[in-house]
């Protein structure tokens, strides 16, 4: 448990790697025709599931730190073990149609607890519709996951976009090995299109062929190799963005990249949405002043914003409406029933709906104790929610940050909040130690 006293977020720090592009450089690199070298790769929890992965998948990789070079098999060969994915969605959701690329044999897929409640139906329907054979070992659409290997021909599938969209960019990655390439079809409203945007822009960059349009079609061209250096991450920059508003606080973020595709760069309209300064200057970004006035907001395309606008909707007092989240109940959490149950601790006025909140907000208390619910996202919005109360808070479940994040306590001191740990024998820059080491 960490208690967060009032504070004040000042000062300035560098975005995280971009935890959504080290998954997909990692995963385009194994499937390369030649070697391949990451730049400013996240050392987050997530991305070591995936890096792991690649290497039980054949790929030789070299760490130097400031750099990962990964030479990747001929083909991938089928894993020594079963593959543990962590908490990670991406990686499980990626390395199911990775699975059926090799020669023969089966792959098992796994995570833990929470993982093992995400739903997986609509990648195992479209493995098995394409000629394939994946299963859910419970039979329940759930890992653990049994995949057979041999190749796919490819062809047309149609996929349930109202899920998840990592199982489009799984499918993209994987069937630019498949023998005559592949075209998705989305079943309903696809949600989070902007992941397919970063998948997009990697497969291009490694040489692959692939059209973003209603449907998606990727060409049987293997990617040749991939140079790439990994931006910042503005979903979870956008943590200390939260802090310096609520707390009444200013804040530069620097490192990052708005030429790049990425779905969280939505957090700079929703942002000023709420009334808060937001000003971007070169490769940084300057937030200051409070949240002023309630929003509207549909985040569909970018769910994992969800945290960050219910706690500025928090600090207004008119009502703010954000919706378009239905798919944010299957993450780590069902984050629409942890931030409503978390807000309502600290005294703000939650209506809970299918998909999203409403919040009318204005002055919360503090002097509570919080849960993140196992949620790394949850953990660092409400960090920002106590620090901005008169009496600060005490929250649960800070090891989460390791998902994503490992440096994000570390930054959150940098930048001037009160952090204290309770209940348990380390210090602060102990809790991320993971993040120097892929092994």
């Amino acid at each position: 448990m960490i208690e967060v006293r009032p504070s004040k977020a000042q000062g300035s720090v560098r975005a995280p790697p971009s935890k959504s592009y080290s998954h997909r450089a990692l995963a385009v690199s194994l499937l390369c025709e030649g070697p391949s070298r990451v730049r400013n790769i996240s050392r987050a929890r997530d991305v070591i599931a995936t890096l792991n992965a690649i290497r039980s998948f054949g790929a030789k990789i070299s760490d130097e730190f400031t750099e990962i070079k990964i030479e990747p098999p001929q083909r991938p060969s089928v894993p020594d073990d079963v593959i543990y994915c962590g908490g990670s969605g991406t990686t499980i959701r990626f390395f199911v149609p990775i699975s059926t690329l090799t020669e023969g044999g089966y792959t098992v897929l796994t995570g833990n607890d929470s993982l093992r409640r995400r739903p997986m139906g609509p990648i195992i329907d479209a493995i098995n519709k394409l000629g394939g054979w994946a299963i859910s070992s419970r039979m329940n659409g759930l890992p653990p996951l049994i995949v057979r290997g041999g190749g796919l021909k490819g062809g047309e599938v149609e996929i349930d976009g109202s899920i998840s969209s990592q199982f489009f960019s799984g499918l993209m990655i994987a069937s630019t090995r498949f023998e005559s390439g592949l075209k998705i079809r989305p079943i309903g409203e696809l949600v989070s299109r902007p992941y397919l945007e970063m998948t997009e822009e990697v497969l291009r960059r490694s040489g692959s062929c692939v059209e973003l349009d209603e449907e998606i079609i990727v060409e049987p061209v293997p990617p040749k190799s991939l140079e790439f250096e990994v931006p910042g991450d503005y979903g979870l920059a956008a943590f200390h963005m939260l802090a310096a508003s609520v707390t009444g606080g200013r804040v530069i973020v620097e490192g990052l990249d708005n030429t790049m595709p990425q779905a969280d760069y939505t957090v700079i309209d929703v942002l000023k949405s709420f009334g808060v300064e937001v000003r971007e200057v070169g490769s940084s970004v300057i937030v200051e002043g409070k949240p002023r006035y309630g929003a509207r907001l549909n985040l569909k395309d970018s769910p994992d914003i969800f945290p960050i606008a219910c706690v500025l909707a928090s600090f207004v007092s008119e009502v703010s409406e954000i919706r378009g989240v239905a798919h944010a109940r299957v993450k780590e959490s069902d984050r629409v029933a942890s931030m409503s149950s978390e807000l309502e601790k600290v005294g703000v006025e939650v209506r809970e709906l299918y998909d999203g909140l409403i919040i009318r907000g204005g002055n919360p208390k503090g002097g509570v104790k919080l849960d993140s619910h196992g949620d790394h996202r949850i953990f660092m919005a409400l960090l920002a929610l106590a620090a901005a109360t008169r009496e600060g808070c005490i929250i649960e479940g800070e090891e989460s940050v390791a998902d994503s994040y490992p440096g994000f306590l570390e930054d959150s001191i940098k930048l001037g909040i009160d952090l204290r740990p309770i209940g348990f024998n380390t210090t602060l820059t102990g809790l991320s130690g993971e993040r120097d080491s892929l092994s």
